[in-house]
């Protein structure tokens, strides 16, 4: 009877150490995958030789307690693979699922340098500026062909001027003070065309007649003999490029002036139109123009 117990303590020892080899490797699949997998499998199938052989020399001895430690042992068995079996396709669930992100991610690599190189890149963007200088002015001659007060404002003149185009332009002008009413109808002067038209007391003012102007006295600047509304206005060494709608105006304008020979001058250069002359102010010299 002593030998059975001894007999039944092995069969209980090796038990025990399945169970702890189950389980060491239960927590060890999640890095070592197939490799494990197999490893374990060749030490179950071990173990339960081990067991069984044990169980049916006990069976020899006419042990009763064989039959049951061996349903013991192949339950505790079976229920431990089962929980490994079901550990393991989690992990090699997981592990396809990986690989088949990498694959796609691999897939939209390569289309994606297939699409780059059967189509270049678009080149970038220019980053060349127009400088801010005289060129960018609408500058023209224009004729006023009528002017009135403004009915909304004392100060103010409100001019039709034909610049050349299609129909006139109607101008809203602060000059009552500087120039009588009789003296504004059918003369020449220089307008500036690109300004955002905007309104003045109500009324539209699409541009803006150019003057020699000092706090105490305003001229309108006089384009040379021979000019024609729609003629252009330009200086030497810029080159004629005008905006559309002109938003730099008071930092050109800061260059602008009549010069000691009453020319309208952009630093120091005259305004001309070309092989007519000069651009004038009546007796502004050294006069900021606006």
């Amino acid at each position: 009877m002593n030998v059975a117990r001894k007999q039944l303590n092995t069969i209980k020892i090796f038990h025990a150490k399945l169970l702890d080899t189950l389980k060491r490797h239960q927590n060890d699949l999640a890095n070592n995958y197939s490799q494990d997998i197999e490893r374990l499998k060749f030490e179950q199938e071990s173990l339960k030789a081990q067991v069984e052989a044990e169980l049916a020399r006990l069976k020899k001895q006419k042990i009763q307690t064989g039959n049951d430690i061996k349903i013991e042992v192949n339950s505790n068995i079976d229920d431990v693979n089962k929980k490994d079996i079901s550990t393991v396709k989690t992990i090699e669930n997981d592990k396809c699922s990986d690989n088949i992100d990498v694959k796609k991610n691999n897939q939209t690599l390569k289309t994606e340098k297939k699409q780059k190189k059967n189509n270049p890149a678009v080149p970038a963007k220019s980053t060349i500026t127009t400088p801010v200088d005289f060129g960018r002015l609408d500058l023209r001659v224009a004729k006023i062909l009528s002017a009135s007060k403004h009915p909304n404002a004392d100060a103010l003149y409100v001019e039709t001027i034909d610049v050349g185009e299609e129909k006139p332009r109607n101008v809203v002008s602060g000059l009552v003070k500087f120039v009588p009413l009789e003296a504004m109808s059918n003369r020449m002067v220089v307008l500036l065309c690109n300004l955002k038209p905007s309104k003045i007391r109500g009324v539209l003012s699409e541009a803006m007649v150019m003057c020699a102007s000092s706090p105490e006295n305003v001229e309108i600047l006089e384009p040379p003999p021979g000019s024609v509304p729609g003629d252009y206005i330009n200086v030497d060494g810029y080159t004629r490029s005008p905006d559309k709608v002109l938003k730099v105006f008071e930092e050109i304008a800061q260059d602008l002036k009549t010069d000691e020979n009453l020319q309208a001058t952009y630093k120091g250069i005259p305004w001309t139109v070309t092989g007519k002359g000069a651009v004038l102010a009546k007796s502004l010299k050294n006069i900021k123009i606006k």
